[in-house]
């Protein structure tokens, strides 16, 4: 076996001369600190005005063209707006909604970064999407069934399911009416966080041998301007007997649950007593107005109020769920 140590120490020597020149190799980049704001009503038509960036910068439209210019963004999917090189106008290239983008969330706001070349600068850019009244209060069921006992009495009162409406603020649901009537009223309750809910309540007496059944017009109504409405029919069955509605063991129920949970792991159990017999002590349970991405992550059994995990559960989406579970007997009081 030969050896060339001269070889040897001459590649060596190439090698730390370009390890250390690697050393020499930098890249200049300059950040502009502070936000550039702008405010823009969510579905605003493509080529919409946003704001005059250029303007806004100090920028010549000339700078604009010759640093190249550009607007970018973290989003793979949809790019909401870009710049006209030529005016310096920040425009909607894309339709901006609201609800898709950000939910319930009281601010929405689209982040992008305004990109200069010669040298490299990057300016941050916050578009804050204002709610307008675009979406209708809807029920989720346009029929409401009650079967109530002509010994009902006055002031008795019968949950009624809630409406919901996508958009926020004055532009989400605000009241309910029923349609005139001599037997029932409507009494409207808000919640700390802001959400009312409504029943019905009985002002006069029921006679099965009168009139055995009522059809209500239910009415749904947001804040917003033009005002928006979503109805559902009230359907009153009088029935003879049923004087004791479902009770939970308790009002709220608590459980702490792992991310990640195999499916079919049992998260609680709620449970509703009736103090009537047979077919009026009979209880089924099930959600009331929980969202889709809630009930694709969990199963009620009607029967034992038990609730299982069917879906993946991820403490980065959500830390805490809010699970609404109504009980109902047999002739249709509920709790």
């Amino acid at each position: 076996m030969k050896v060339w140590p001269t070889m040897g120490t001459k590649v060596y020597r190439r090698f730390s001369i370009n390890r250390y020149c690697v050393v020499f190799l930098f890249i200049s980049l300059h950040f502009a600190y502070g936000d550039v704001s702008y405010s823009v009503a969510e579905e605003m038509k493509r080529g919409s005005v946003i704001g005059n960036i250029a303007k806004d910068l100090g920028l010549g439209t000339a700078t604009l063209s010759s640093r190249k210019a550009r607007i970018d963004t973290d989003r793979n999917d949809k790019r909401y707006c870009d710049i006209n090189l030529s005016t310096g106008d920040l425009i909607v290239t894309d339709r901006i909604d609201r609800e898709s983008l950000c939910g319930k969330k009281a601010t929405c706001i689209l982040k992008e970064e305004l990109v200069l070349e010669n040298p490299l600068e990057l300016q941050r850019i916050s578009i804050h999407v204002q709610d307008i009244n675009d979406n209708t209060p809807e029920f989720s069921e346009d029929l409401i069934s009650f079967e109530i006992t002509e010994s009902a009495d006055k002031g008795a009162r019968f949950l009624l399911t809630e409406a919901h409406d996508a958009d926020i603020g004055t532009n989400a649901v605000q009241r309910y009416n029923v349609q005139n009537n001599e037997h029932f009223t409507i009494n409207v309750d808000t919640e700390v966080n802001g959400r009312k809910h409504s029943e019905l309540v009985l002002v006069k007496e029921l006679d099965r041998e009168k009139e055995k059944e009522l059809k209500l017009v239910l009415t749904a109504l947001d804040g917003g301007s033009p005002q928006r409405s979503g109805t559902a029919i009230i359907h009153v069955t009088v029935l003879d007997a049923n004087d004791n509605a479902p009770v939970f063991s308790r009002a709220v129920y608590k459980a702490s649950l792992p991310e990640n949970s195999p499916l079919d792991t049992v998260v609680v159990t709620v449970s509703a007593t009736d103090a009537d017999t047979g077919p009026n002590g009979d209880i089924t349970y099930n959600f009331d107005h929980v969202s889709d991405d809630h009930v694709s992550l969990f199963s009620l059994d009607h029967k034992t109020g038990e609730i299982k995990v069917i879906g993946s559960i991820d403490y980065e989406t959500e830390t805490s769920i809010e699970l609404r579970i109504r009980a109902k007997d047999g002739p249709g009081l509920t709790s």
